[in-house]
């Protein structure tokens, strides 16, 4: 009985010397910071002038809180540039969260945006977010490596090459395929209703229309939209050559099919030449009201005289464009006075600027 005693006595002794003399199995007891924190993607795409974040640093059981910052960044020849990531340019942020539903006018939203100069890249320094702003559109395209210095209660870890910067052209004023595409058709004169044979052209690569979008300065946020016929003679939103598209149905609500003035109701303008509209920020529209992001509108059937066309045209992957009396779908000309031209005009802002969108009508000419 006594030795078995004395066997326990001596576990018991060398189990209390372990738990003193043996330090605690945790790597936290003072801190821990690891050399292996990383992003789960190492290649952060950016559209030049889009806002962009990416993902968060996976800390790797680091102690928190903790503080990060880019130290240099690389261009593909190995060079440091961090001056062209440093220099900060002025960029419109929020001050206050956005509303749908009671934001719906420039002036609303206007109240709860302010302008920052800001450097294009910026690293949320508690989660490690790298957040791409309006201000990437002036850093040239590339591929940039980033360094990172990581700061918490256990010291400093420089993480070389953390990130990938690729930084790509984008869109800045998109109108097909992503935001919707130029549809065209007749209705019956000063009515809702379609003509009998339906929709001219409805889809991408429309035969009947020309565009070109030009970014024509940093400020303000504008929209310039020009609409002309086949010889460039333009209609006039101001003298009603240009109206809205009256919506289908008895009564219906809303009377119109959505248009550019429901999405800047308070600054909308039509001028002699063309319609014209501020918008408070991007993506402008920000969100639909409904049938992606077209704008409906009409000519009045008093303006227009419409060419009568095949109907060779319910495709045109190649993209061709329609060539007027010498084209081979070109039949004659529609009665005058029958008809109201129908316009679906897609369009989507992705980077600040004024814009000037200038669309040709190829089977119209203007009365």
């Amino acid at each position: 009985m006594k030795r078995i005693e004395n066997k326990i006595k001596n576990i018991c002794i060398t189990v209390m010397a372990i738990l003193i003399f043996t330090p605690g199995c945790t790597k936290y007891q003072n801190g821990f910071i690891s050399s292996t924190m990383q992003y789960a993607i190492s290649t952060f795409t950016i559209k030049k002038g889009s806002t962009a974040s990416s993902n968060s640093l996976v800390s790797d059981g680091s102690s928190i809180p903790l503080k990060v910052k880019w130290t240099h960044i690389y261009d593909e020849s190995g060079k440091i540039v961090d001056t062209l990531f440093s220099k900060t340019y002025p960029v419109d942020v929020w001050t206050a969260v956005y509303d749908s539903k009671t934001d719906t006018s420039y002036a609303t939203v206007m109240k709860k945006r302010a302008t920052q100069d800001l450097p294009p890249i910026v690293v949320n320094e508690t989660s490690g977010v790298i957040q791409a702003n309006a201000a990437t559109y002036y850093l040239p395209v590339g591929k940039y490596m980033m360094d990172l210095e990581v700061t918490n209660i256990a010291g400093t870890q420089e993480l070389k090459k953390a990130m990938t910067l690729d930084i790509i052209d984008g869109e800045t004023f998109e109108t097909t395929p992503e935001p919707g595409s130029y549809s065209l058709s007749m209705l019956i004169a000063n009515t809702a209703s379609g003509a009998p044979f339906g929709a001219l052209y409805n889809g991408n690569n429309n035969p009947f229309v020309t565009e070109t979008i030009t970014r024509v300065a940093d400020t303000p946020n504008a929209v310039t939209i020009k609409i002309t016929d086949k010889n460039g003679v333009v209609f006039s939103p101001a003298n009603n050559e240009i109206m809205k598209r009256p919506n289908s149905g008895l009564n219906p609500k809303p009377p119109y099919l959505q248009n550019l003035q429901d999405y800047a109701p308070d600054t909308f303008k039509a001028l002699d030449t063309a319609m014209y509209l501020n918008y408070p920020l991007v993506p402008f529209p920000i969100e639909s009201l409904g049938n992606g992001y077209n704008m409906y509108y009409r000519l009045p059937t008093k303006f227009v005289h419409i060419d009568s066309t095949t109907k060779g045209w319910s495709g045109n992957p190649a993209g061709n464009l329609y060539k007027g009396t010498s084209d081979p779908n070109f039949l004659g000309y529609f009665k005058d006075d029958l008809y109201d031209y129908s316009l679906r005009i897609p369009m989507r802002v992705l980077v600040p600027g004024a814009y000037f969108l200038n669309i040709k009508l190829l089977n119209v000419t203007h009365r």
